[in-house]
């Protein structure tokens, strides 16, 4: 058991930022996603001794994850944007010697972004965090979210409407 501690603690070092970042974006709430966080991990640390290896410990990871937000979500019955919920300060900081205003700007930009990304319903926002944000290939967001690659895809172009629509581009 020891040994898979180990493995566990490994696991948990190598994703940890990625995990957060991804329930943060799919909720929109720091603390949200620090509780979905938690409960993530908990769920990967008792469900250890049943991983088949069938994919890879990281998408099995994020096939956890994403369960863990849907479970949230439908207990929730709807979710929302909490005022506040953003905190400028929770995006990177701009490089230095950058331009204020410009940083200042992005800064907006992505706190727009991200009350628009936690207005989609789940089915829509899940694909486009996965594949905007975490840089993840459609195949592997099927595989993660037990979805066809179509079903993924239509998604991906139903959300990309949605969002330049109600960020004032051309829908």
């Amino acid at each position: 058991m020891e040994r898979a501690e180990r493995g566990f603690d490994d696991l948990l070092k190598e994703n940890k930022d990625r995990i957060f970042n991804l329930l943060f974006r799919l909720t929109g709430d720091y603390h949200m996603a620090e509780d979905l966080f938690q409960e993530t991990f908990l769920r990967a640390y008792r469900g250890l001794d049943r991983y088949e290896g069938r994919s890879g410990p990281f998408t099995w990871l994020y096939s956890i994850a994403l369960n863990v937000y849907k479970d949230h979500a439908r207990k929730r019955k709807k979710t929302y944007f909490a005022a506040g919920a953003i905190d400028p300060g929770d995006f990177p900081a701009p490089e230095s010697g950058a331009d204020p205003e410009a940083a200042l700007l992005r800064k907006e930009e992505n706190a727009m972004l991200q009350e628009q990304l936690v207005a989609l319903k789940p089915g829509l926002r899940v694909p486009v965090v996965l594949f905007y944000i975490e840089g993840m290939a459609v195949g592997r967001i099927a595989e993660s979210t037990g979805k066809s690659e179509a079903s993924i895809k239509t998604a991906l172009h139903r959300a990309r409407k949605k969002l330049q629509t109600a960020l004032g581009g051309k829908g």
